[in-house]
């Protein structure tokens, strides 16, 4: 009798589990907007020195090339989010997922590399409202910004041309967390570092590398398949 209780849960289990497997994604579209940001397309490019840029149907890449203090960058702006005349805007009063797939190519201690969101379109460490990541080298630190800038040590280190599950998720005014292969690493608590209101500017996503003042690598920062939600 137990055995065949068993059986009956296990069997019922399935039947209500691949029901709700299969709405989740409906309910997603639903209740908020979801974006499967174009990687071969609309991107802007900013050079300097040796720097290049890749855009392909799966990626966007920067790269320093060899020379000293050389840097990339690939942005675009982000629009239709907010349900509103503005709506060139992120709204950080709503929970966004941001996720994509991350690759650092060739060893290099001075150069640093970002993914982020925000309210700029510039290269370097976030002085606006956003969220992201920033690669010291091969380790991982998440980077977000309120009203001041708050990074958190996300305790990995990715070996060299391999790639590594992101995904950032920003809890509206009460935290943001930051995920690599589906473990949570890191945890931004401080009011002062979680974005809040709608963007005060364009929202943009911004891909960038910059070299040390050594230089002599080519050092790449890539972007897979990378993803926006947001919820209405």
């Amino acid at each position: 009798m137990i055995r065949n209780i068993r059986n009956f849960l296990s069997k019922y289990h399935e039947q209500i589990l691949d029901p709700h497997l299969v709405e989740t994604l409906p309910v997603l579209l639903k209740g908020g907007n979801l974006l499967h940001i174009p990687t071969n397309t609309r991107w802007t490019q900013s050079v300097a020195g040796s720097g290049t840029t890749v855009q392909e149907i799966q990626r966007i890449a920067t790269w320093t090339g060899t020379t000293a203090s050389s840097s990339a960058l690939l942005r675009c702006d982000l629009g239709g989010f907010v349900l509103a005349s503005s709506f060139w805007l992120l709204d950080w009063d709503k929970k966004i997922y941001l996720v994509f797939n991350y690759v650092r190519e060739a060893l290099d201690t001075e150069a640093v590399a970002r993914f982020q969101i925000k309210e700029t379109n510039t290269e370097g460490a976030l002085g606006a409202k956003g969220i992201g990541i920033r690669s010291d080298n091969f380790a991982l630190m998440g980077e977000s910004y309120g009203t001041a800038l708050g990074v958190v040590n996300l305790a990995t280190t990715i070996p060299v041309g391999q790639s590594y599950q992101i995904v950032i998720i920003h809890y509206p005014a009460s935290k943001i967390e930051w995920y690599v292969n589906g473990i949570l690493k890191g945890t931004q608590p401080t009011s002062a570092n979680i974005p809040s209101g709608k963007a005060g500017g364009v929202s943009c996503v911004v891909n960038s590398i910059i070299n040390g003042v050594t230089g002599g690598v080519n050092v790449g920062s890539s972007i897979f398949q990378p993803k926006i939600w947001q919820e209405m």
